[in-house]
């Protein structure tokens, strides 16, 4: 049973995807250039918004990279074994 909501699932992603591959075409090349938002047309939000997205998902990426190193405690030194402890070094003879 899982197997037939596997492949429904699959269908309707697939699905999904081939509309929004056409209206980005639609939108990014055959949208009418007299519509227009905030001064500009369609078909440059089709390239500003996308374009924006992606250097905003970077951007955040790195703000998480140095949160995580500025927030994360340093590690703590290892102990030594305890067979290690009761070997000492050699000394070096110069």
């Amino acid at each position: 049973m899982e197997s037939v909501r596997d492949k429904a699932w699959g269908i309707l992603l697939f699905l999904l995807s081939l509309l929004a591959m056409a209206g980005y075409f639609w939108w990014l090349f055959l949208a009418p250039e007299e519509w227009s938002i905030l001064g500009r047309s369609l078909r440059d939000w089709a390239v500003i918004i996308p374009v924006m997205l992606i250097v905003y998902f970077f951007l955040f990426l790195i703000l998480w990279i140095g949160w995580a190193m500025a927030t994360t405690p340093p590690a703590l030194p290892m102990a030594k074994k305890p067979e290690e402890e009761g070997r000492e070094e050699p000394e070096k003879e110069e």
